[in-house]
Parts: structure tokens; sequence; C-alpha cells
């Protein structure tokens, strides 16, 4: 009977010890999370690779930049997006030499046509159907073909539609 009540008692206090702990951790994470500033992801696209990494670093926000070259394709968040401070954003570059016509597929529609426009690029959106979501408003091909001579022509971009979408 005795060892019983102990097992009782010393299970009664181990609960308990959860529940203290939880709530413990509860007010701590919410002390550190609302204690961040929050910031607004400047608009960079198109900048060079160094002016992107210093505006971000000077907001305190960790720039991941992801491809090759010197010109910021987008960012992830989208520029005007508030984040706290120390957020990860994700700078991805593309090397646009304006003799070639560049690679776009796979990017969001969105961003393939801001990027075309901000190199001046005039381009014409077709839409193509598509069997699967995740192609959903994405380049799924373009004419003329990625690292093509670019000669001032129309880039058309075929843009995917998913059948069971409302657009």
């Amino acid at each position: 009977m005795i060892k019983i009540r102990k097992l009782i008692k010393n299970l009664i206090f181990f609960i308990l010890g959860i529940v203290a702990a939880g709530i413990l951790a509860f007010f701590f994470m919410t002390v550190f999370v609302n204690s961040s500033n929050t910031v607004e992801i400047p608009y960079l696209i198109g900048e060079d690779k160094k002016v992107a990494v210093s505006s971000l670093e000077e907001l305190n926000l960790i720039p991941n930049v992801v491809g090759n070259g010197e010109k910021v394709l987008y960012t992830d968040p989208e520029p005007g997006t508030k984040v706290k401070e120390g957020h990860h954003v994700i700078v991805q570059l593309r090397e646009m030499n304006t003799l070639k016509i560049p690679d776009l597929i796979g990017i969001p529609s969105g961003v393939a046509q801001q990027f075309l426009s901000e190199y001046n690029i005039t381009f014409e959106i077709r839409n193509q159907l598509t069997y699967k979501p995740e192609d959903n408003d994405v380049v799924l091909n373009m004419s003329p073909t990625p690292g093509n001579n670019y000669n001032g022509e129309k880039v058309i971009l075929y843009i995917g539609e998913y059948e069971g979408s409302n657009q």
C-alpha cells in the first residue's frame, strides 16, 4: 500500500513538472518572438549581388544567396513582406547576359514577367494546359529557347494552367 502511494505521489510530481516546464517554455518563446523588431524586405530585383547582400545585412536579415550571376532575379520572401529581424532571405541570382535569352523555365510566371520587364525585354504570355497542380502559373517553356542570342524579338512564355484551377 505504501509503495502504491509513493508511486502515485511521484507520478503526480512528474506530471506537474511536465506542465510547469511547458508553461515556462511557452513563456520564454513568447517573450523571445515578441521581442524581435519587424522589418520590410526591400525591393532588390535587378540589383547587384553585393548591394543586395549589404542591404539585407543592414536590416539585420540573413541573406542566403542561391544561383550564379551578379544580378538579383527575385527574393523569398517577396519585397514588401514584413519579417522579424534575423529572418533568412533567399536571394536568387541569375547571370543576365544582355545578348542571351535568360532561362526562366520552372520560375513562377510573375517573377519571370517582372524579370523580363526589368531588362526591357518584350514578352507575350500564352497559357498551356497542364495536368499537374505544381505546374500551375509556372513557366513551362519559352520561345526563343534559353541561351539563344537576343536580337530584340518578343519572348513568348508558355505558362502552365492547371485544368482544375479557376484562372
